[in-house]
């Protein structure tokens, strides 16, 4: 039974109280005696389990690391003329997002 539940062992003492409970309250309720014990049964694996369940020490799981094949490209150092048109774009999309925008500055207050 241990290979179908793995870790069931710790849960089968709490299984079988569980299963005597649930056995004698159906019984005394006026169900069945085989269908108490089959309902029992159900009710003792089940809170076995989940028993067995609580009081397992999971590890967790390392994600396999992946070789990289191509080295990561290093950005690109701009000197010069292209270092200044850069920031001229960067200063142009920033204002142009600033503008889309309705009414952003109307409430400011003007130094």
């Amino acid at each position: 039974m241990n290979k179908l539940l793995p870790g069931f062992s710790e849960g089968f003492p709490v299984a079988l109280r569980v299963w005597l409970v649930f056995l004698l309250c159906l019984v005394l309720l006026g169900y069945s005696v085989p269908f108490s014990i089959v309902v029992g049964a159900v009710g003792g694996i089940a809170g076995g389990w989940v028993v067995a369940w609580w009081n397992s020490k999971d590890k967790p799981k390392e994600a396999p690391s992946e070789p990289q094949d191509e080295p990561e490209e290093a950005p690109v150092k701009l000197s010069g003329l292209a270092l200044a048109k850069q920031r001229r774009d960067a200063r142009a999309r920033k204002r142009s997002q600033k503008s889309s925008v309705p009414l952003t500055g109307l409430f400011n207050r003007s130094k």
